[in-house]
C-alpha cells in the first residue's frame, strides 16, 4: 500500500491539495491520499515550534508503518515535512518539498527574515481581513500565481501570527549535516517562474546539500495551484508510482 500525505502551505487548507489528488489518482489509481489540517484555527493548541508539531504528527502516524509512507508539503508544509523526517526518518520513504525554503545558514539573512515575520504577524493581528489578505498576495514571490479565495472565519488570526513569529523558516533548527543524511529521500520541487526558489535551490544545490530539484513548467511559486497536473506526472515518474 502506498500513502501520500499532504501537507498544505501558510494560508491553506485541505482542498488546496484537490486537483493534484485528483490527478495523481488517474495516473495511479492504487495510492491513498490524505490531506492534513493545520492548526490555524485555534492558537491556544498550536505548538510552539515546526520540530514540536512534527513530533506530535509522527505519532498520530506510526500506524501506518507497514505502508510505503510518503509526506509532501507545500510552502510552509514541506518545512513542517522536512522536521517530521528528521524526527522519525524512518517512518518516511520519500519526502516531497515543494516551493519549500531549505533554511537559513547566514545569520544577518535569518535576524532579517525574523524581523519580516514579525511585521507580518503584525498586519494579521492588526487589519482587516481583506486588508491583510490583499498585502499578503501582492509580495514579489506569487506573481503570476493563483489562491483560492480565502474566507476570515477558516482562520484564528491570532494563530496565523503566531506561526510566522514561531514557525519562521529562520527559526528552523537544520544542520548541513542533517539535509545531507536525509538527501537520499529528499524531492525537491519549484515552479519554473519562480526565480527566487530556483536560484535558491541551485544555491543550496552548489553547496551539496540539495540532490537534484525539478522545475515545473509555466509555474510560479504556487506551484500545486498553477500545474497541479504536471506536477502529479513527475511525481509519478520521479516516485514510480
Amino acid at each position: 500500500m502506498t500513502r501520500i500525505v499532504a501537507l498544505h502551505g501558510f494560508l491553506g487548507l485541505p482542498e488546496d491539495w484537490t486537483e493534484l489528488r485528483n490527478a495523481l489518482h488517474e495516473l495511479a489509481p492504487g495510492i491513498i491520499f490524505e490531506a492534513i489540517h493545520l492548526p490555524f484555527r485555534s492558537a491556544p493548541v498550536l505548538p510552539r515550534t515546526t520540530a514540536a508539531w512534527a513530533k506530535e504528527f509522527n505519532r498520530s502516524q506510526l500506524c501506518h508503518r507497514d505502508a510505503r509512507n510518503i509526506l509532501i508539503g507545500y510552502s510552509l508544509g514541506g518545512r513542517l515535512a522536512l522536521q517530521a523526517a528528521l524526527d522519525q526518518p524512518g517512518l518516511w520513504d520519500e519526502v516531497i518539498l515543494v516551493s519549500s525554503h531549505p533554511g537559513y545558514t547566514d545569520t544577518e539573512e535569518r535576524s532579517q527574515r525574523l524581523k519580516t515575520d514579525a511585521d507580518w504577524a503584525d498586519r494579521f493581528n492588526r487589519l482587516p481581513w481583506a486588508d491583510a489578505i490583499e498585502t499578503w498576495n501582492r509580495q514579489t514571490v506569487f506573481a503570476g500565481s493563483q489562491e483560492p479565495e480565502r474566507r476570515e472565519g477558516d482562520y484564528d488570526k491570532a494563530a496565523l501570527a503566531q506561526v510566522l513569529l514561531n514557525w519562521s523558516p529562520a527559526r528552523d533548527d537544520l544542520s548541513p549535516q542533517a539535509l545531507v543524511a536525509l538527501r537520499p529521500k529528499l524531492h525537491w520541487y519549484a515552479g519554473a517562474k519562480d526565480t527566487k526558489y530556483i536560484k535558491l535551490f541551485e544555491l543550496v544545490q552548489a553547496a551539496g546539500l540539495l540532490g537534484e530539484f525539478d522545475a515545473i513548467p509555466e509555474a510560479g511559486h504556487r506551484v500545486i495551484f498553477d500545474r497541479p497536473r504536471d506536477l502529479a506526472r513527475q511525481l509519478v515518474l520521479n516516485l514510480n508510482l
